[in-house]
């Protein structure tokens, strides 16, 4: 049995098979540097045999029954539940027991407790009275004490990982659930938490990373010292390739730093929350909804005040400063078909990527239209940068040898062009600042393409800001080549094109 206990830390690959017959498929997916695979058999549509699970895979595994009261899908009374992980302990596997259930209290109750996690799940946020509770899961001689609480938000999540990083007993995993957890468990597991939990596939508790986005992106089984912190800032992060980008380059150069996606809803609190941490978050990229308060963090660049907006923040002496890399992203690939002398530009959008393309594309000489689902919003952004606005309803009719897509249109799959289809059949040049993490097209590009026209895709965009970026983030030597090199990297891979 010696070689089926957990070691300390591991990697857990987290599966919700939904029958027996979607284990092959699901273990295959799981990544070599998994060291343990958590089974959630109360996300289970038909019951699994404990035993299967051992005879599918030769590491360890730990069989979990969350209950719905801790966010998980069990419904049984307790009798049920008892019945259920004592079955999972006699067949040989680690079982993940919540101290709630009182099943721990008994000694003869699971004996050999280096088969048994003790967790405590506090899905609204982290109890007052748990250290007391941590120490009562200590107390049983579990292999690990598992404390997961809600982060709604990411100064909470940010505390979390604080707690964990001042934890001395190497049993401890404590680490936040929830819309804002993302940062908080990848710096809980580089700060020593006993369990660190990735899905494949298939999410098991909100908030989670893919366990090949933990070893890949973030190299959470590499224990180092991190002197910085960077991190994207939005109010949906978890598509975006910078961490990727960021973190590749950083490792190369050897330098001590690490980028998070941080998912920020309220922007004050959160940039209270990042002045406060330790290590020092040194670099911010900001995405919609937050550039406009960005530009008013600090000392504006001259793109930043050009824009009234800013997607890059850093540190200097001791206080921000902020930059606009967008209008670089959007120039260089638009500099690299033609000028715009003499030619017209429909923009649509209204937000900080569009102010980009306003002072992009006037800087090549387009004539400049701006329309948004939002007619008084493209108005408003008109009249303050110096262009015309254009109805939503009439973008159709017009006949412009240059349209750019700003809006969030296309991230998704089933998004539909967000350039209307009457416009390309006089093929103008199309430029679509949305790029999908698989790699594939969006329905923007695939459109304007199959009329014909010329295009040029997000990730053009993404790379052209991104050089700067990485330059302002102390990576002076960043070339297109390499971004480039890494970003195909990423969208040509199979877990991309899951």
């Amino acid at each position: 049995m010696s070689e089926r206990l957990l070691p300390r830390p591991a990697r857990v690959a987290a599966l919700a098979p939904r029958r027996a017959e979607d284990l092959a498929r699901l273990i295959a997916r799981v990544p070599a540097g998994a060291e343990a695979i958590e089974y959630r058999l109360d996300l289970a549509a038909e019951p699994i045999a404990p035993a299967r699970l051992l005879q599918s895979d030769p590491r360890p595994v730990i069989v979990t029954y969350r209950s719905s009261d801790e966010g998980g899908g069990f419904v049984g009374g307790a009798e049920e539940y008892r019945r259920l992980v004592a079955a999972a302990y006699d067949a040989g596997a680690v079982v993940d027991v919540e101290l709630s259930s009182g099943l721990l209290s008994y000694p003869v109750m699971l004996p050999d407790r280096r088969r048994v996690v003790a967790s405590l799940h506090a899905p609204f946020g982290l109890p007052e009275d748990w250290e007391a509770r941590l120490a009562a899961m200590l107390a049983t001689g579990a292999a690990a004490a598992k404390l997961v609480a809600g982060a709604a938000d990411l100064a909470a999540s940010l505390r979390i990982a604080d707690l964990q990083r001042r934890q001395t007993e190497r049993r401890v995993a404590l680490f936040p659930m929830g819309p804002a957890s993302a940062p908080g468990r990848v710096l809980s597991a580089l700060f020593g938490s006993a369990l660190v939990y990735g899905p494949v596939e298939a999410p098991t508790a909100s908030g989670q990373l893919p366990l090949e986005e933990l070893l890949s992106v973030y190299r959470v089984d590499e224990p180092r010292e991190i002197t910085s912190l960077f991190g994207i800032v939005g109010q949906e992060v978890s598509g975006s390739l910078s961490p990727l980008l960021h973190n590749t380059l950083f490792r190369r150069r050897g330098l001590p730093a690490l980028y998070l996606p941080l998912p920020v809803a309220d922007w004050e609190r959160s940039q209270a929350a990042l002045r406060q941490f330790e290590p020092t978050f040194r670099g911010l990229s900001v995405t919609r909804p937050w550039k406009r308060h960005a530009a008013e963090a600090g000392a504006l660049a001259p793109d930043a005040e050009a824009t009234g907006a800013a997607n890059t923040l850093w540190l200097e002496r001791g206080t921000w400063r902020a930059d606009n890399t967008d209008v670089d992203g959007i120039f260089d690939p638009l500099a690299d078909h033609d000028t715009g002398e003499g030619r017209v530009a429909v923009l649509l959008g209204a937000g900080g990527t569009c102010r980009a393309a306003v002072v992009a594309a006037r800087r090549l000489g387009y004539e400049i239209l701006v329309a948004s689902r939002r007619d008084a919003e493209a108005d408003a952004l008109a009249r303050e940068l110096g262009v015309d606005s254009l109805a939503w309803a009439d973008v159709a009719l017009t006949e412009a040898d240059l349209y750019v897509n700003t809006t969030p249109a296309g991230s998704e799959p089933n998004d539909p062009p967000a350039v209307p289809k009457a416009v390309l059949e006089s093929r103008p040049l199309v430029f679509d600042c949305v790029y999908r993490r698989d790699g594939r097209e969006t329905a923007t590009i695939r459109a304007a393409r199959a009329a014909g026209c010329r295009t040029i895709d997000g990730l053009s965009m993404f790379a052209a800001q991104a050089i700067r970026q990485a330059r302002i983030f102390g990576v002076t030597d960043a070339r297109e080549e390499e971004v480039r090199a890494i970003l195909r990297g990423a969208t040509d891979s199979p877990e991309a094109s899951a």
